[in-house]
């Protein structure tokens, strides 16, 4: 890749050029990937968001090493690869963030021959988990946040694709697209089972669910007896490694990891801190978090109960904090004091 006409004397000044073009290239994938019409969505997808990768990569490569760090030593007109910017930038090669976005690249790069519309299916996990990063990694290294350049909730990615069996793809290409297909879907579900993790893979999926407590649902609907068409309620079995998957370590990493991305800094006694677990002790006693079962599961064998937690969990402690973090530490302690006089 060339910068043509971006660099000069002022690395700031290309930093923040580049920041606006990855900005530009990511909402572009987004808004190509959630538009119904368009059937060169996961080709375009992949292409613009490793083209924002890149661009945001460099920024914090030329923020870090310097302008010429960004350049070929034996070519200086040409930069280097997005391969070489994860390289530099995320060294550990087991790292779920980058074996996703190598994974992608190889998608990009493969495009022109064997990508189809199937292919949406195999891959929408790992370019939503690649959204989710890039917010992340945007504000980690260059204090931008995505939710200033494209609403918030464009940033779940929408998939309409219907899953397709490996004999429908073999009736519906050629046996090389098809048998290229297949391997792809194996290798990825396989690399899915062995990373097990977010930052790899990551599908946003709504389920209804008939609750009797209105305090328990995110919205609300009626019943209308003037309808003509039957209803049953059903139960729905919920996973809780799904539905309930953070350990008490991962949710004060999820609150801090909030706390920061919405520019909020939490206070006790006058002093700017990280959430911590004594502060997590503070909530868990005062909203008695461990009955609520939409924020914890009680996890029981014999005599021992352990819990893990949902992720509306760490939603519901930052939002606490954010509506007065200069005192809701010292205002639970206060509270739980006075509740055992």
């Amino acid at each position: 890749m060339v910068l043509g006409g971006l660099l000069d004397n002022d690395a700031n000044g290309t930093v923040q050029q580049l920041l606006d073009k990855a900005t530009e290239a990511f909402v572009l994938a987004i808004e190509l990937y959630n538009r119904p019409s368009i059937r060169y969505r996961v080709e375009g997808f992949a292409f613009f968001v490793c083209n924002a990768w890149e661009l945001m990569l460099k920024a914090k490569i030329i923020n870090d090493k310097g302008v010429d760090a960004i350049y070929y030593k034996d070519n200086p007109t040409r930069t280097i690869s997005l391969e070489r910017c994860i390289a530099s930038v995320f060294t550990n090669d087991k790292d779920p963030l980058r074996k996703n976005l190598e994974d992608i690249i190889r998608l990009r790069n493969t495009s022109t021959h064997f990508i189809v519309e199937e292919h949406e299916q195999i891959y929408v996990g790992l370019f939503q988990s690649c959204v989710t990063n890039f917010d992340d990694k945007m504000f980690e290294f260059h204090g931008r946040r995505m939710g200033d350049a494209i609403p918030p909730h464009f940033l779940t990615l929408s998939m309409t694709a219907s899953p397709a069996t490996p004999e429908t793809i073999r009736a519906k290409y050629t046996a090389s697209v098809a048998e290229r297909f297949l391997f792809d879907e194996n290798e990825i579900v396989q690399e899915q089972l062995l990373q097990s993790n977010q930052r790899y893979s990551s599908v946003m999926v709504t389920e209804l669910a008939i609750v009797k407590n209105p305090k328990a649902a995110d919205f609300t609907v009626r019943y209308d007896a003037s309808s003509d068409k039957p209803m049953r309620t059903a139960k729905v079995f919920q996973d809780p490694s799904t539905t309930h998957p953070l350990s008490v370590g991962k949710l004060i990493s999820h609150v801090n990891k909030a706390l920061k991305k919405r520019g909020i800094t939490l206070y006790a006694s006058g002093n700017a801190k990280e959430f911590t677990q004594n502060d997590w002790r503070l909530f868990m006693r005062f909203y008695d978090l461990k009955s609520k079962p939409e924020l914890a599961y009680p996890h029981s064998i014999g005599n021992t109960t352990n819990y893990t937690y949902s992720m509306r969990a760490v939603t519901f402690i930052v939002d606490r904090i954010a509506a007065c973090p200069l005192t809701v530490i010292d205002d639970l302690k206060q509270a739980l004091k006075e509740k055992t006089r």
